[in-house]
């Protein structure tokens, strides 16, 4: 028993030691109480490296957030540190809006009033992430959402809205009447949220029986919907991948390890305009918790982008030859290469496979969604 005790009375005294030479390193000779600084931490941006895919440059983005003025718990300035720091270019302003009318007031005029009260917060959003976007390289497309009861009528995001004061209307369909007339995109939020599937109520339905939805969420926070693909294909919608954050991107994201959810868009510039242009040609690629989803050719060139190849060796008695395939880019991909197990290609890193000599390398990249079930497979000579 003595032993033990001498044995971790001599650990702790050399511990002790340890710990004061470590803190004498940073000591002043003058003063000895007195730590010296080691640097200033800045507020720092974590880049999100991506390649050019046919000519268009990709533009981060999150086209679906909330600030403190309607429940968000990160004011609107907090989000755009966030965003710059997250490695976006561009971000929507999308307060919420209640579409949900007001029983006795059903068929009337809505009074200009309750336009401009019930459009205020998404007014302020606007004006305020706008007013400091130069502080940091960001790009504002101004919009709101406008939500009704989920199981009854869904949410919506209309995007590059002009006045969203006079936005609102008594009835919810008008509303977003009101939004199209002011040439605003409109996109389809979280179009499985509370419902056992994505079958549309007769709202939604209606919504989209007038030609008035342009994109539909694909990914929302952690919630993948692959039956979206459908959707986007039998209505000619854009599809996109959003926080929808309210609580901070620290604690959603980052100190977990992941990137947030990012909308890629290619674009020919970063302007409202190039933005706009692009996904009016759907010109997008979904991202979410390492998954990606899309067209299928825009996933295949993007994938082609993001990777380089090199013969390293051949063994001319099986006539294999041996891989190196490096993604150059910021988001991981699962791959099987021909029949093969799937490997993970890391960020910026490589890994070495096998092929016949002579033979394409078929690459089936299985993080990578182009429809239900369905991965696309890229040829790579």
């Amino acid at each position: 028993m003595k032993r033990f005790v001498i044995s971790v009375l001599a650990l702790f005294m050399a511990l002790s030691a340890v710990a004061q030479e470590y803190q004498t390193r940073y000591r002043s000779a003058s003063e000895p109480q007195t730590l010296l600084p080691t640097g200033y931490v800045r507020l720092s941006r974590r880049e999100i490296i991506l390649p050019n895919v046919n000519g268009f440059t990709p533009y981060r983005a999150d086209l679906h957030m909330h600030s403190t003025y309607t429940d968000g718990v990160v004011n609107i300035k907090g989000r755009m540190e966030e965003a710059w720091r997250d490695g976006l270019d561009v971000i929507a302003t999308t307060e919420h809006l209640s579409i949900r009318p007001v029983a006795d007031k059903e068929g009337q005029p809505t009074p200009e009033s309750a336009k401009t009260k019930r459009g205020s917060s998404a007014v302020k959003a606007v004006g305020g992430a706008t007013k400091i976007a130069d502080n940091f390289g960001l790009l504002v497309i101004p919009g709101v959402e406008l939500t009704g009861d989920a199981k009854t009528q869904g949410h919506f995001n209309a995007l590059f809205t002009t006045d969203n004061s006079v936005l609102y209307d008594y009835d919810a369909m008008q509303t977003i009447r009101n939004a199209r007339q002011q040439g605003a995109l409109i996109m389809h939020n979280h179009p499985g949220w509370r419902h056992p599937t994505l079958e549309m109520t007769k709202f939604e339905e209606a919504v989209y029986a007038e030609g008035l939805v342009d994109g539909i969420e694909l990914m929302n926070g952690p919630a993948f919907y692959p039956g979206a693909f459908d959707t986007a294909n039998n209505h000619n919608l854009f599809m996109t991948s959003n926080t929808d954050i309210h609580a901070t991107t620290a604690w959603q994201y980052a100190e977990n390890g992941h990137l947030r959810n990012m909308t890629i868009i290619f674009a020919k510039e970063g302007t409202l305009s190039g933005i706009r242009e692009a996904l009016e040609a759907h010109r997008t690629l979904c991202y979410a918790f390492g998954t990606l989803g899309g067209d299928e050719e825009l996933l295949k060139a993007f994938f082609e982008a993001s990777i380089t190849i090199k013969k390293l060796s051949v063994d001319e008695k099986t006539k294999r030859q041996r891989v190196m395939i490096t993604n150059c880019s910021s988001l991981p991909y699962t791959i099987r290469v021909g029949k093969g197990n799937p490997v993970v290609l890391h960020p910026l890193s490589s890994t070495i496979v096998t092929a016949k000599v002579g033979k394409p390398l078929l690459c089936t990249v299985l993080n990578m969604w182009c429809g239900v079930d369905k991965h696309p497979t890229v040829t790579i000579k």
